[in-house]
C-alpha cells in the first residue's frame, strides 16, 4: 500500500499536476485574449452572442443576459461569436442588425479586433511586473564553456587581459567569465546570449561587457563578437557564439545505479579542491587512466566516493570523431537505447559495439556517418558485440531531411583499445600503425583503454614514444616521432565522468525589485518578446533561421510541462512570454487571424464597402487552409524531432 501511495504521489507532482498547471496558464492566456475582444465589443455596442473558452466538445454551459458562455474540452485556443460575424457567409449592411458586426462603424471594429492582441501584451507586461516583485531566478550570463571555432573562442582581448594569461590562453573567452552587458543592456541571463545570436541580423556585431578573475583580481573588458552559423542535426541552421551554459558542482540527476544521490555538491576532485565547475576539468585530466575520488559535500557530511577513470571526447563539436588522440579513433558504441528508428528495427540495443559495417570492418563515428550516406535506403550487414556476444543483424539507413541516419547516439568505445579509424597524415598514419589495431602497450606499459592510452602519451610527452599492437593475430610495435606537448594537450578534450549523472546549472540569486523598477524590467521584456518574436520570423523567411527548430502546440506544451515541474513563478514567466509572443503572431496579415481581419476591415474602409461574400469566403477559406498547414508542419516538427531522439 505503501508503494502504490509513492506511485501516486509520484504520479500527481511529475505528470498530473505540471500538466494542470500549463492547461491552466493556457487558458488564462487565451480567456485574456478573448476577453480583450469582449469588453471592446461591449464598450461598441456589438452584441455577443457566444463567449467559449477551447475546442470540441462542451464541458460546462450558461447564459448571462444575451451571452452564452461555455468551456470546451482542450484548452488550446477559444473564439468570440458576435452578432452577424461569419467569415464564410456574412451578413449584407441591408441585412444587418444595428448591434451586429456589420453595422458598427469600421473604427470600432479595428479597436476590437486590435483588443485580444492588445489584452495578451498587457498580459503579459503586468505578469512580468508581478514576477519581478516576487522575485525570480535565472541561469545566470555566465560563460560555461567555449566551443572551439566559434567567436567565443577566437575574440580578441584587450591587451592588459590578453598579457596576462598563461601562452596560448591570450584570445576568447574562458569558462568562468560573467557576462556583464551586451551591447550595453544588463545581462540578466544566459538567455539574453542565446537570442541575440538567433536571432541576429547578417554581420551583426556585439560589444560584450565581461568580468574575469585574474590573480585573484576582479578585471573588467570588453570584447566584440559576430554570431557564426551552425548547422543542428535537429535544430538545423541557427547562428552562435560557441557559449556554453554554465554548470555548477551540485547534481541534480544522478546517473542510474551510479554512486551519486541528488543535491551531492563536488568539493574536491583527486585531491584538488573544487569551487567551481571550471575548476573540475584540470584535476580530471591528471586523473585520465587511473581510478579517481571525488568528494562531495552530502547532508552537510564530506563523503568520499571511486569511480572510473574519466572519459574523453573531442572538445570541437564540429569534429565528425567523437574521439581522436594522434589520429587514431576508437570504434562505435550505441550510447542510448534507438528508439522508432532503423536501429531499433535492426534490434541493436544500448551498449552494442558495432565490430562490421557492410563489410567495411568496424567503423568508427566519421566513417558510420559516410556508411549511412552509401547505403541509404538500402540493406546493409552490421555485426555487433553485445555482452561478449557475436550478433548479425541487418539495418537500412533512413534519410530524413537530406542526412542518412540509422538512428542511434554513437558514443566512442572507451573500455577496448581498438583502432576502427587512422587519420592521414597523422602520427599514427605515419607510423604505420593499421586500421583494426589493438593497442597493447605504450613506452612497454600495458594500456587498456583509450583514457590510459592518452594518459601513457602525455606522460611521455616531449620525447620519442613505442606503440605496441596486435592486428590480425600479428603482435607489432612501432616508433613514434617525438610527440609534441599541443599532440596530447588535455586543453583539446573534455573529460567527463559519467556516473556523475546531470549537474544543475548555476543559478542568478533571485532577482526582484521595487515597484519602480519592477516595471521598467517588465517593458524591458514584454519588448524583448515582442522582438524576438518578429526577428524569428524575418530570420525564417530569410532562411537564416531553419525551420527544425520550430515549435508549435507539442513541443510548447512538453517545454511547458518541464518548466512547470521547475516552480510555479518559472511558468508564470513562460506563459507571460507566451503570451506576448501570440500576441505578434495573432496580429500578423493573414486571413483568420486578427491581422487578417484588420486587413479585410482596412479594405472595406478604402473601398467604402466589404468585400463580395464569395471573395470573402475564399480568402478565410484560403486563410484556413494555410493556417491548417502550418499547424500541422510544425507539429511533425515537433514529433520528428522527438522520433529522432
Amino acid at each position: 500500500m505503501d508503494v502504490l501511495a509513492f506511485d501516486i504521489i509520484a504520479a500527481w507532482s511529475h505528470w498530473v499536476w505540471p500538466i494542470l498547471q500549463f492547461a491552466i496558464g493556457l487558458c488564462l492566456v487565451v480567456f485574456v485574449h478573448e476577453l480583450g475582444h469582449f469588453v471592446a465589443a461591449k464598450w461598441a455596442g456589438i452584441k455577443v452572442e457566444r463567449f467559449a473558452l477551447g475546442f470540441g466538445p462542451t464541458l460546462v454551459r450558461f447564459q448571462r443576459g444575451e451571452t452564452e458562455y461555455a468551456l470546451k474540452v482542450m484548452p488550446l485556443g477559444g473564439y468570440l461569436k458576435m452578432l452577424g460575424q461569419d467569415d464564410f457567409n456574412p451578413l449584407t449592411q441591408e441585412q444587418a442588425d444595428p448591434r451586429s458586426w456589420q453595422a458598427a462603424p469600421v473604427g470600432k471594429r479595428l479597436v476590437v479586433l486590435s483588443a485580444g492582441v492588445g489584452m495578451n501584451v498587457v498580459f503579459a507586461a503586468v505578469m512580468f511586473v508581478l514576477i519581478y516583485t516576487v522575485g525570480i531566478r535565472f541561469t545566470a550570463p555566465i560563460v560555461g564553456a567555449v566551443e572551439p571555432g566559434y567567436p567565443a573562442a577566437q575574440a580578441k582581448l584587450p591587451t592588459e587581459v590578453a598579457g596576462a594569461m598563461p601562452a596560448g590562453k591570450s584570445a576568447g573567452l574562458a569558462p568562468g567569465d560573467r557576462i556583464l552587458a551586451i551591447n550595453g543592456r544588463k545581462a540578466r541571463r544566459w538567455g539574453q546570449i542565446l537570442l541575440a545570436a538567433i536571432t541576429s541580423d547578417e554581420g551583426e556585431q556585439f560589444d560584450f561587457r565581461l568580468l574575469r578573475r585574474i590573480d585573484g583580481k576582479d578585471v573588467t573588458f570588453n570584447v566584440t563578437m559576430t554570431p557564426e552559423r551552425r548547422d543542428h542535426p535537429t535544430f538545423g541552421t541557427m547562428y552562435v557564439f560557441g557559449i556554453g551554459k554554465p554548470p555548477s558542482t551540485v547534481i541534480e540527476e544522478p546517473a542510474k545505479a551510479g554512486p551519486f544521490q541528488r543535491n551531492d555538491r563536488i568539493v574536491e576532485v583527486g585531491g584538488t579542491p573544487i569551487e567551481s565547475f571550471w575548476d573540475i576539468q584540470a584535476p580530471l585530466a591528471d586523473a585520465a587512466g587511473q581510478d579517481l575520488e571525488i568528494v562531495v559535500l552530502r547532508n552537510a557530511q564530506r563523503t568520499p566516493v571511486k569511480v572510473k577513470p574519466p572519459q574523453m571526447l573531442n572538445k570541437n563539436p564540429d569534429q565528425k570523431e567523437t574521439l581522436t588522440i594522434l589520429g587514431m579513433s576508437p570504434r562505435v558504441r550505441v550510447a542510448r537505447p534507438p528508439h522508432r528508428s532503423p536501429a531499433a528495427d535492426a534490434g541493436m540495443q544500448m551498449g552494442d559495439v558495432i565490430l562490421d559495417y557492410a563489410g567495411r570492418g568496424p567503423p568508427s563515428r566519421a566513417e558510420l556517418l559516410d556508411l549511412n550516406e552509401e547505403y541509404a535506403g538500402k540493406e546493409a550487414a552490421i555485426r555487433v558485440l553485445r555482452q561478449g556476444q557475436v550478433l548479425d543483424l541487418t539495418i537500412t539507413p533512413k534519410t530524413v531531411d537530406g542526412e542518412a541516419l540509422i538512428g542511434i547516439i554513437a558514443e566512442p568505445d572507451y573500455d577496448t583499445l581498438v583502432v576502427a579509424n587512422v587519420a592521414e597524415g597523422s602520427p599514427a598514419a605515419e607510423a604505420g600503425i593499421p586500421e583494426g589495431a589493438s593497442i597493447d602497450k605504450v613506452n612497454e606499459k600495458p594500456v587498456a583503454n583509450w583514457s590510459q592510452l592518452f594518459a601513457a602519451l602525455r606522460a611521455g610527452a616531449g620525447g620519442k614514444a613505442t606503440i605496441a599492437y596486435t592486428h590480425e593475430g600479428k603482435a607489432q610495435t612501432v616508433k613514434i616521432g617525438a610527440i609534441a606537448e599541443a599532440q596530447v594537450d588535455p586543453e583539446r578534450y573534455l573529460f567527463d565522468v559519467s556516473e556523475l549523472g546531470v549537474l544543475s546549472l548555476v543559478m542568478t540569486d533571485p532577482i526582484r525589485g521595487h515597484p519602480g523598477q519592477a516595471l521598467l524590467w517588465s517593458g524591458e521584456d514584454t519588448w524583448m518578446w515582442l522582438v524576438t518574436a518578429y526577428k524569428t520570423l524575418r530570420n525564417l523567411a530569410t532562411g537564416r533561421t531553419s525551420h527544425k527548430g520550430l515549435s508549435g502546440p507539442v513541443g510548447i506544451t512538453v517545454l511547458g510541462v518541464a518548466i512547470a515541474r521547475k516552480s510555479f513563478i518559472d511558468l508564470a514567466y513562460f506563459m507571460a512570454m507566451l503570451s506576448a509572443v501570440v500576441a505578434f503572431f495573432n496580429f500578423l496579415p493573414l486571413p483568420v487571424l486578427d491581422g487578417g481581419h484588420v486587413v479585410l476591415v482596412l479594405i472595406e474602409k478604402v473601398r467604402g464597402r466589404p468585400l463580395p461574400t464569395k471573395t470573402m469566403a475564399a480568402i478565410q477559406i484560403a486563410g484556413l487552409v494555410l493556417i491548417g498547414g502550418i499547424f500541422l508542419f510544425i507539429t511533425w516538427n515537433d514529433i520528428s524531432r522527438w522520433i529522432l531522439q
